[in-house]
């Protein structure tokens, strides 16, 4: 019996806690129920005002919602990350820490993560790795989007930031389409920006992770309908590089959701997944696709491509300053 002495006083606790009485010690169906309650409880933290209201109006009259209900119920796929040893491991190291970032939020940091747009919209993410030089995807590039970039936090506000064209958009030889391997591309920009690049991290410092930060300005539903053009940063766990994932493990590493809602999703292509080592921020990878077992265009984790593994090729790329 729980005591008021012993009930979680901090919102994500309480889920956690919920999610444990309810899965006991099936560690697959506690992320899904995990996810399930938190993300219901997140959307009401982060409502406000009429919003707030209104949504808390909409969860007494339907009681637990329809995810939340297939979630305790169901289990995920049987090639889903929500299988996977390394990413189950890493998801409670997430959970347990307060400080990570486990909603999707708006944020003025990480200035050097910018949005990419063709010649009249706003279409993918990147992130500023020398003075005059964007890294993003290769089917971005590939798909008419590496025109300009905007330096800000919301591409809807242009006088608050900063929009320098480019001079070359120029996608890695590798990336050759319907192989989605080699998705990465280089901006070469027409003049330097004034915002400190970002250092790309080696392959022993992604090694070590147990999560990825990842920042974008893209669409913020699960069926990818709308929301571009904010920056925002969520934190997700890394997961194995098990071939059932569709990844190639030279190149690429998988991440996935903590939050069963909240991952990178369409307009967050390019944009950075960042690993922390010694306090500091490097950038270990660029957004690329969902993982083979999605079943929704975001939420089901992602596959992301190793910047470091390029990062020769980055700076042959004419025009490129190195950091």
């Amino acid at each position: 019996m729980t005591t008021t002495t012993d009930r979680p006083q901090d919102p994500m606790a309480a889920v956690e806690h919920l999610a444990r009485m309810i899965a006991g010690d099936d560690e697959q169906r506690f992320v899904l129920v995990y996810h399930a309650f938190a993300n219901q409880v997140d959307g009401f933290l982060n409502s406000d005002g009429a919003d707030g209201y209104r949504l808390a109006r909409s969860l007494l009259r339907r009681g637990v919602s329809p995810l939340t209900r297939s979630a305790v119920g169901t289990e995920a796929p049987a090639d889903s990350i929500y299988h996977d040893p390394v990413y189950l491991a890493n998801m409670r190291a997430v959970v347990a820490d307060r400080a990570r970032i486990i909603g999707g939020v708006p944020t003025s940091d990480f200035p050097d993560c910018v949005a990419i747009g063709s010649a009249n919209a706003w279409c993918c993410s990147g992130t500023l790795v020398s003075p005059n030089v964007v890294v993003t995807a290769g089917h971005c590039v590939d798909g008419g989007c590496g025109a300009r970039v905007f330096f800000g936090k919301d591409v809807e506000f242009p006088e608050d930031g900063e929009v320098i064209r480019a001079r070359t958009a120029l996608a890695h030889p590798d990336y050759r389409p319907p192989r989605p391997t080699g998705d990465i591309a280089v901006l070469v920009l027409e003049r330097p920006a004034s915002i400190t690049p970002r250092p790309i991290a080696t392959r022993e410092q992604l090694v070590g992770a147990a999560f990825v930060r990842l920042a974008g300005y893209g669409n913020t539903d699960v069926h990818s309908s709308g929301g571009y053009g904010r920056r925002r940063v969520v934190d997700v766990p890394i997961a194995s590089d098990h071939p059932r994932h569709g990844a190639d493990a030279a190149t690429e590493f998988v991440a996935g959701a903590p939050f069963l809602d909240r991952d990178s999703c369409n307009g967050d292509s390019g944009g950075p997944a960042y690993v922390q080592s010694g306090g500091q921020w490097f950038l270990a990878g660029a957004t690329s696709r969902a993982t083979a077992s999605s079943l929704r265009p975001c939420g089901d984790g992602g596959i992301y491509t190793r910047v470091a593994s390029y990062e020769k090729w980055l700076w042959t790329v004419p025009g490129a300053l190195k950091p």
